[in-house]
């Protein structure tokens, strides 16, 4: 059985352009569930501020293919926020699994998915498949799962933006 790592390696990439002005732009990132929302505090704000220029330095890593950086820094995350597995679900159909308690804070719970996804993927993948959007002006991180290893942007509205561009730049260089 394949574990599937994607989800929170994707979360972990999201994590670069979330907005962590306020608890009430916290509660509206897209990777939390109903239950979490009502659960964001001033303190899940102050540790994803802490945690999100970490994550980036593994990335930064990442990107530039210093495979030693990115393990060295997500075993020193790993350290510092200790994963614990859990079983969930409510029969066969439905186990899977968690990395943190329930009772976690929502930041840890987000951090402890990030790790887990991250250090999957570079377990399974390789420590160079994260890097950042090629499109101008953009600035956000992507997972690149493919397997040719060709993933330049962080969303197909990014890879269109700049496609299109690049077509009516030859458009209009054409005689």
């Amino acid at each position: 059985m394949q574990v599937e790592y994607g989800y929170y390696a994707e979360q972990a990439a999201e994590l670069m352009s979330a907005d962590l002005g306020s608890v009430a732009a916290m509660r509206e990132l897209a990777t939390l569930r109903g239950w979490q929302r009502r659960r964001v505090t001033d303190a899940d704000l102050v540790a994803m501020r802490e945690f999100v220029p970490l994550l980036r330095a593994v990335i930064d890593a990442s990107a530039a293919g210093d495979e030693q950086s990115v393990v060295r820094r997500l075993n020193g995350l790993l350290e510092q926020h200790p994963l614990r597995p859990r079983i969930s679900g409510h029969d066969a159909q439905t186990w899977h699994l968690h990395v943190n308690d329930s009772g976690d804070s929502v930041a840890e719970i987000l951090i402890g998915e990030a790790l887990y996804g991250m250090t999957l993927a570079v377990t399974e993948l390789g420590a160079d498949r994260f890097g950042w959007c090629a499109a101008d002006g953009c600035g956000g991180a992507f997972f690149d799962a493919t397997a040719n290893h060709s993933k330049r942007f962080c969303s197909t509205r990014c890879a269109t933006r700049t496609n299109v561009a690049a077509y009516r730049q030859r458009r209009s260089a054409a005689p």
